[in-house]
């Protein structure tokens, strides 16, 4: 019923477009215009390419394409966009501030050709993409090569993207730090407190596989301390969704595993999680909820600020937050570290990190209604390609290393954090319990109260995307 749905939907959104789309044709025979491989011999003559983006997300200044502006990495990406511009013969044009989805959605269903290329959240384009209003990339293959996950984006990153057996965007993940920018829940430490208390360096405890949640709830009343100004500092301020989000994988269960009948069943309703589950449920409202801070509004924004204003030893960062703009955390605090969450007795501080995708950032489409979307696949892959300087992994990491860390530790638990990040189905509702969970109930029956709703969850989105990604990579 659902495959049939979207097959509705994308026959009425032909009919809409038919008259004045260029890349029309139906969803099972797309058609394509056929350019050379020799990309050199290409030329659009003066065509304009309209890029419609959205990625100001958590920044306080002027972003070019999601970079600062007047920053290294912003000046490589206006140069790049020059000389695509005229290698090509193509006029790109950068539109920013409106909302991608409902502007894509609204020209489509008015008759109008939609931009050349459009840039957001994956949450930002969940709804034109189920409405058949992007373009499937598998019929693009000559000219973006969506299997590069160095280029593109891993399979985690781009999980919100695949439906119905199609890919509908990638992410820049050859462009420096824009990949990290997605994470969630690197732990991050104040270094400066953890000497003022005279206490061991997380960072050596990661070394010595001995970061577990038993040694944090051990450290949690020490971390918690009256300091020389007399105020309380907790052991680690978090809210409730960001605790039990990052705790649900350090126990070595993914969001979503395949049983032995190859089945993809939630992992948040298994016995391995539900020891996570208690755990975090524990700390947030049991024994040691008074050495853990729990933002009542479930603001994470109050997060950062908290953390800078050294009202905690911890606390849990997203990647825009801790390095992504001039508000974050490496760019106003002197002395920080980065670890993993700490792991449960089935996990690993390497592989069960705890770091989450909750809305993948970036994620780069083609709207159904452009003018040409080959020619659209052929700027995005040119202006993508990496940037002079930063073409290979080591190469990033020395800049982090250099602009941002300030010992190697922090750098290789970041580097494993993203590498073993898991995305977790936040705008698919997998992560509803989370929200409003509170001491009112067990977190046996906080998880049974969404155990109905998660099931139906779990069937019409879950079991979609895993499969097409099946489908399409062979996973």
């Amino acid at each position: 019923m659902k495959k049939m749905k979207s097959f509705v939907s994308v026959l009425l959104l032909l009919c809409i477009m038919m008259s004045f789309v260029a890349c029309a044709g139906t969803a099972e025979e797309e058609i394509v215009p056929d350019y050379s491989t020799d990309l050199g011999e290409v030329t659009f003559m003066g065509a304009d390419f309209k890029f419609m983006q959205k990625n100001d997300e958590h920044s306080t200044g002027e972003d070019y394409f999601g970079y600062v502006v007047n920053t290294e990495f912003a000046d490589l990406a206006l140069q790049r966009v020059k000389e695509v511009g005229a290698k090509y013969d193509v006029n790109i044009i950068i539109e920013t501030g409106k909302d991608v989805g409902s502007t894509v959605q609204n020209e489509t269903y008015a008759g109008l050709v939609s931009a050349d290329a459009v840039q957001t959240s994956g949450g930002g384009l969940a709804g034109i993409l189920r409405a058949g209003m992007l373009y499937d990339l598998t019929n693009l293959s000559d000219y973006i090569d969506y299997t590069n996950s160095e280029k593109w984006g891993n399979v985690e990153n781009l999980k919100p993207l695949f439906w119905d057996g199609a890919l509908f965007g990638v992410i820049p993940a050859a462009w420096p730090m824009l990949k990290f920018r997605s994470m969630d829940g690197p732990v991050i430490v104040n270094e400066d407190i953890i000497r003022n208390i005279n206490q061991t360096d997380p960072r050596e405890f990661v070394e010595k596989d001995e970061w577990t949640w038993d040694k944090f709830e051990e450290l949690m009343p020490i971390y918690n301390h009256i300091n020389d100004a007399g105020d309380e500092v907790k052991a680690i301020y978090t809210t409730v969704h960001w605790l039990f989000r990052t705790i649900q994988s350090t126990n070595g269960e993914d969001f979503i595993f395949q049983d032995e009948n190859g089945e993809y069943q939630l992992g948040l309703h298994s016995a391995q999680t539900f020891e996570a589950m208690a755990t975090a449920w524990d700390w947030a409202f049991g024994d040691y909820s008074s050495f853990v801070y729990i933002d009542t509004n479930n603001n994470w924004t109050n997060m950062l600020q908290a953390f800078l204003d050294e009202k905690s030893v911890l606390t849990i960062m997203n990647g825009t937050d801790l390095l992504g703009s001039e508000n974050s955390i490496a760019y106003q605090m002197d002395n920080f570290g980065v670890v993993p969450f700490p792991r449960g007795p089935l996990g690993s501080n390497k592989t069960s990190s705890g770091t989450t995708i909750t809305d993948t950032k970036f994620c780069t489409a083609i709207p159904y209604a452009c003018k040409d979307p080959a020619m659209s696949a052929i700027i995005l892959d040119a202006i993508y390609e990496p940037l002079p300087g930063y073409e290979s992994e080591e190469d990033m990491i020395g800049y982090l290393r250099q602009n941002f860390f300030f010992d190697d530790r922090d750098v290789m638990n970041y580097i494993d954090s993203y590498n073993n990040l898991i995305y977790n189905y936040r705008h698919e509702g997998l992560t509803d319990v989370y929200i409003g969970i509170n001491s009112s109930k067990s977190m046996r029956e906080w998880l049974d109260q969404f155990a109905e709703a998660d099931e139906a969850n779990r069937v019409e989105y879950a079991v979609n995307i895993e499969t097409s990604i099946d489908d399409i990579l062979g996973k």
